[in-house]
């Protein structure tokens, strides 16, 4: 019995920590504000991605744009540039991270109970909502209902900058929000603040369940023998997990271009950043493997020889 309690305990111990590690990443690394801008700052490095950005972004305010003759001709020029070369500006890493913040309050806010998610204006119309999802263009009521990105800050930058060239103060709306995922990978962003938070109880049932099992065991060195061979084993699970989603960031992931970027962008990154993680699980694995077998081969050497009969 005392073996058999002992086995369950182990094997409770490591499906809770298959969902509490993971859940933990997901955590702190796409939840917390703060994790995710860190987690996706190179993803604004991206050529394809930097050229989406610049687009979008001279577009929305082109259509806004109202100079004066005399100052066309340079915001026309000031506007070429931009698209091409936005992304050496010194105030571009400063502008993606703007974005990042205020696309995760918009994607991980509640629908029903945030404002700005109800209230955060398109920077442009469309005439069709799928059609502006297809181009890339701001889509009316996109917050709240889609997974999207808040280019306002660029809208911004682009602003200063023409205001400085032209002397003209010009007026642009503050957001501009484009649709990068529909309804479905909404409710996924939706579980996942639902459930990642839940990582802690489930690691403190892990470690009372590795406790119950060495305490119920009659040999403990088994239990952390066999341990180590689980987290082995999950590292090695994980490992494979990521791999075979890192193959899905091609599969028409988004429902736009800059939505298949962003998200073939966001799972390299998730995955390089899961890696240490998975690391450290194969290294606690190998440990607790060895102080078992340590403990089997010194157990072993302890037990008295019983003499032959006769």
């Amino acid at each position: 019995m005392r073996t058999f309690v002992s086995a369950l305990a182990v094997i409770l111990a490591l499906l809770l920590t298959g969902f509490a590690v993971p859940a933990a990443w997901t955590e702190r690394n796409i939840v917390r504000e703060d994790g995710f801008v860190q987690l996706t700052d190179g993803l604004g490095k991206d050529p394809a991605f930097q050229a989406r950005l610049a687009g979008i972004a001279v577009n929305n305010i082109e259509a806004a744009l109202e100079l004066p003759a005399p100052a066309e001709e340079l915001g026309a020029s000031l506007l070429q540039d931009a698209a091409r070369n936005m992304s050496s500006w010194p105030e571009y890493p400063h502008a993606w991270n703007e974005t990042v913040r205020r696309s995760h309050r918009l994607n991980f806010a509640d629908p029903a109970g945030d404002p700005a998610s109800q209230s955060a204006p398109p920077a442009g119309q469309a005439s069709d909502q799928s059609t502006a999802q297809a181009t890339d263009q701001p889509t009316p009521g996109a917050a709240g209902t889609s997974l999207v990105l808040d280019l306002g800050p660029f809208v911004n930058l682009l602003k200063d900058k023409l205001q400085a060239a032209t002397g003209v103060q010009l007026t642009v709306p503050d957001t501009a929000v484009v649709a990068i995922g529909g309804p479905s990978q909404r409710q996924v962003v939706d579980r996942l603040a639902a459930f990642a938070p839940m990582w802690w109880p489930a690691a403190l049932g892990a470690v009372m369940a590795l406790a119950l099992a060495v305490l119920a065991a009659r040999r403990r060195s088994a239990v952390l023998l066999c341990t180590g061979i689980g987290l082995a084993v999950l590292a090695g699970v994980w490992q494979a997990a990521t791999v075979l989603f890192s193959g899905l960031a091609g599969a028409g992931l988004g429902e736009s271009a800059m939505g298949a970027l962003f998200a073939r962008e966001l799972i390299a990154a998730s995955a390089a950043g899961f890696a240490p993680w998975i690391g450290a699980t194969a290294v606690a694995g190998g440990v607790l493997f060895l102080m078992g077998l340590l403990g089997l081969v010194l157990l072993g050497r302890r037990k008295p020889r019983t003499a032959p009969a006769g």
